[in-house]
């Protein structure tokens, strides 16, 4: 019986030794299961290196954002991410006209009915789009918006506002109309006017959300309607986006969006050259013709309406208050006269600052519609029209209105009646450190003006200081670029009296504070003149005056300088065709972030350094090959445990 015993007890001790295996067995898988877990983890987590297994598309500058917020935003780097996340209610096209092919990049409007006087004017909105958290878009978002832009003084928006007669209606969720005060053609769809970026009510409209100053609200992170939605911003630093998981369009390759903010040009192109960052916007040619020459970048010099000015401070200070200004700053009085600004136009040669500063890229400047604009828009000075560079005509001009140099240092004062005689010339001359062009004009720019007798102290600032000083109107020179839209329109409309910075606190588009009662007349003339070209006659002679007053020296139309790495990412759409960004920054929601693809997608391959498109991570072969040791050393010692226990029997 003994033996009996004694087998069945080794039976019963074999069974259990297995069932101990088939445990450990089970443990361990659920031990490497678990490793491979948090391996797959630690892969897919966002890391400040980026090294993980998500598309992301990095694109840097020297560009720094100041906002988020469309209501308070101005700067041309801070429409690329509204234009991923934030629709339109008429959206541009490749070519900068209307975009009529209704796709999900196209604006809001599906539909606008004009009644017969041209005073009224109905939309009908698509019902397909959708916030990031899941609220649809309805004609009460476009209504509310349109509202708040417009009795908010919103900085850019309500520009485009100012001829709608009384509140925007929503008559259904698909429908908005509004009245104007004056007949118009402005918003009739004919031309993509209305750059308004359509915001979520339900956001916009709760102050706890939103605070009870909506300009000041920092709209990080945002709820939007496009394929990416603002997650982060850190100023100075980077903004981040992430794709709005509620987009109806289509499906993009890339999940995040990074711009990295340098600190200088050689910074950026330095990291583009390292694979750090996919895409970099330099402005600089030599910077531009060095990564021209690089392997694996492709850069494009595009064309897009653009310019450059020498803006002057004509008079902050000095104009009479109204229920809209208060006079504020201390800019030089002698900018009040047309004469002085004049002489400082025919002292500057557009075409060696072409030349010399960005080296042939580009074209000299003379009025403010640029040459890339809806055709017709344009007006350019002829024969004695023309205020061309003369050093020796514009000493004769101050000469001749009594600023001479009285006391020989070379330096013209003053002339006697003038608001403050015996003061001398000597201007304050902001150019902006993420700038280097500008740094770049001045070193020409400040010996002209010395040729003529005046002292231009030059001070490099940022731009997001010199926006302030401007708005103080604490300054005589200063040098900066605008990027108009293609209809006139609202390059015309910044300088109107009421765009002037009002107070010395709040924003003004009129950053020259020119203020030409005849000039306003013209401008409402244009916007209210039905046939097109009435229209232009009169925005000919808008130009035509502005240029006269010379409160900008409009020094050239730039270039916008590209460079992108052609191992990281394909899909780039040029906007104007067909070479103009390829980014395509001035719509709405921008197809480009759904055409952009790395490279070989289709066939497996390339990404950005931030992305890696691999078999299994090498973080989930070592949990493999952990729990394979683990899992080996169990069987070795549950073995030993087997043949010791034969042995003893």
């Amino acid at each position: 019986m003994r033996m009996a015993t004694s087998a069945l007890l080794k039976e019963g001790a074999m069974r259990s030794t297995w069932r101990t295996i088939l445990a450990f067995a089970i443990g361990v898988m659920l031990v490497t299961a678990g490793l491979m877990q948090a391996a797959l983890a630690q892969e897919e987590s966002p890391t400040p290196s980026g090294a993980d297994e998500r598309v992301t598309f990095t694109f840097g500058g020297t560009g720094v954002p100041l906002t988020m917020n469309p209501m308070s935003g101005y700067l041309a780097i801070e429409f690329y991410f509204w234009t991923a996340t934030y629709h339109l209610l008429v959206d541009w096209d490749l070519n900068l006209g209307v975009d009529q092919e209704g796709g999900p990049g196209s604006g809001l409007a599906t539909d606008i009915q004009v009644s017969d006087d041209a005073m009224t004017y109905t939309y009908t909105i698509r019902d397909d789009v959708v916030w990031s958290d899941g609220e649809p878009l309805t004609a009460e978002d476009v209504a509310f918006t349109l509202n708040l832009y417009k009795g908010n003084h919103a900085y850019l928006p309500q520009n485009y506002l100012t001829l709608i007669d009384g509140e925007v209606r929503a008559l259904d969720e698909t429908t908005i109309q509004f009245d104007t005060k004056t007949p118009t053609s402005l918003y009739s769809g004919e031309v993509a006017y209305m750059y308004d970026y359509i915001l979520p009510e339900h956001i916009w409209s709760d102050p706890s959300i939103v605070g009870e100053r909506p300009k000041q609200y920092s709209n990080v992170p945002n709820v939007g309607s496009g394929p990416f939605i603002i997650e982060e911003f850190e100023t100075d630093q980077y903004i981040k986006m992430v794709r709005n998981p509620y987009w109806t369009g289509p499906e993009p390759a890339i999940d995040e969006i990074y711009y990295r903010i340098f600190k200088n040009e050689d910074a950026l192109a330095e990291a583009l050259k390292q694979g750090e960052i996919d895409f970099a916007y330099p402005s600089t040619p030599t910077i531009y013709d060095d990564l021209s020459t690089q392997p694996n970048i492709e850069t494009m010099n595009g064309t897009i309406p653009t310019f450059d000015e020498i803006g002057m401070n004509t008079g902050s200070a000095y104009q009479e208050q109204d229920d809209y200004f208060t006079p504020h700053g201390d800019g030089h009085p002698a900018l009040t006269d047309p004469t002085v600004r004049r002489a400082i136009r025919m002292a500057i040669d557009s075409q060696t600052l072409v030349d010399r500063v960005l080296q042939g890229y580009g074209l000299p400047g003379d009025t403010i519609v640029p040459p890339v604009s809806v055709e017709g828009a344009k007006w350019t000075p002829e024969g004695d029209e023309v205020l061309a560079f003369d050093i020796e005509g514009a000493k004769q001009l101050l000469e001749e209105a009594g600023y001479t140099d009285t006391d020989g240092d070379g330096v013209r004062e003053m002339p006697p009646g003038s608001l403050e005689p015996g003061r001398p010339l000597e201007f304050r001359y902001y150019v902006q450190s993420n700038d280097q062009n500008t740094v770049n004009a001045s070193q020409f720019i400040q010996p002209w003006l010395e040729e003529i007798g005046i002292q231009a102290n030059v001070e490099v600032v940022t731009s997001g200081r010199l926006g302030d000083i401007i708005n103080e109107g604490t300054y005589d020179l200063f040098h900066w670029g605008w990027i108009p839209d293609p209809d006139p329109d609202s390059a015309l409309s910044w300088f109107t009296c009421d765009s002037r910075p009002p107070d010395g606190k709040s924003y003004g588009n009129n950053d020259a504070y020119y203020c030409n009662p005849e000039y306003d007349r013209m401008y409402e003339e244009q916007r209210t003149t039905t046939d097109p070209d009435e229209r232009w006659e009169i925005v000919h002679e808008m130009q035509r005056v502005f240029y006269n007053d010379a409160a900008y020296a409009v020094l050239w139309y730039g270039p916008t300088f590209a460079a992108w790495r052609t191992d990281r990412f394909t899909g780039y759409r040029v906007q104007p065709q067909p070479n103009g960004d390829p980014l395509e920054s001035w719509g709405g929601p921008s197809a480009v972030w759904w055409t952009l693809e790395p490279v070989g997608a289709a066939g497996g391959g390339g990404g950005t350094s931030s992305v890696e498109t691999r078999g299994i991570p090498a973080g989930i072969w070592i949990a493999i090959i952990a729990g394979v040791v683990i899992l080996a050393a169990v069987v070795i010692v549950l073995s030993r445990r087997r043949r010791a226990r034969e042995d003893e029997a």
